[in-house]
């Protein structure tokens, strides 16, 4: 009978066969750990967003209401909205707020601590003047800007449709994420864009507007 001959109740198996199937293990945990590895880096990065959850901070600004409720200090440009899938309400006024901040890419955004906002005399600063930049076709992604800007973690792409498409409909600012021929991402505020879809590619129209330091795309009805 042969060495190699083995029967699974036997407390031991033959050597070779021992050798074998040791091989083959290793074989399975190597590709098991070389397919993890791939599956790890083939991931995009995290973007580099930020939120500081429940870090309220005091600021003081003008409240402006076009396009967006945005809080203008004397230094910073700062949308606001309210906690959870909820926009900001309030009218224009000077006002000093509590406020947690959320950015990404230079564009900040303040969640209100409700209750903090307490109506002020001062005007910390002027409105920005519109500047008209005229007619634009362009391509990009539209996605709600809160989860974008840092609260989400991806906050775009078809596996955010739903959660932005309800922030969006409960008051978020839209935004329009477009890119350049270099592949740089700009992301520009949208109005006049409700029923487009969300969450994959789209060509939007409109005029392009600068206030300050950021962009509106106030989109054409077609």
């Amino acid at each position: 009978m042969s060495d190699d001959f083995y029967v699974g109740y036997l407390p031991k198996a033959p050597p070779a066969l021992g050798r074998f199937v040791a091989l083959i293990v290793a074989a399975l945990f190597a590709i098991g750990l070389v397919a993890a590895l791939l599956l790890i880096f083939s991931q995009s990065p995290f973007a580099a967003s930020v939120f500081e959850y429940q870090q309220y901070k005091d600021y003081t600004g003008t409240i402006e209401s076009w396009p967006y409720p945005t809080l203008l200090t004397s230094d910073h440009r700062y949308l606001l909205v309210a906690p959870g899938k909820h926009g900001f309400t309030e009218k224009a006024m000077h006002a000093r707020l509590k406020g947690a901040s959320i950015h990404r890419d230079g564009i900040e955004m303040l969640e209100v601590l409700p209750g903090s906002l307490v109506p002020i005399d001062d005007a910390t600063r002027a409105p920005d003047a519109e500047v008209d930049l005229g007619s634009v076709r362009l391509t990009g992604e539209i996605v709600d800007s809160k989860c974008f800007l840092g609260v989400m973690n991806p906050g775009q792409g078809k596996v955010h449709r739903d959660c932005a498409a309800r922030c969006i409909s409960g008051g978020i600012p839209p935004a329009f994420v477009v890119h350049d021929a270099l592949g740089e991402s700009k992301t520009i505020l949208l109005t006049g864009a409700s029923g487009k879809q969300i969450g994959e590619p789209i060509q939007i129209a409109g005029r392009l507007i600068r206030k300050g330091s950021m962009y509106v795309l106030q989109a054409s009805k077609e």
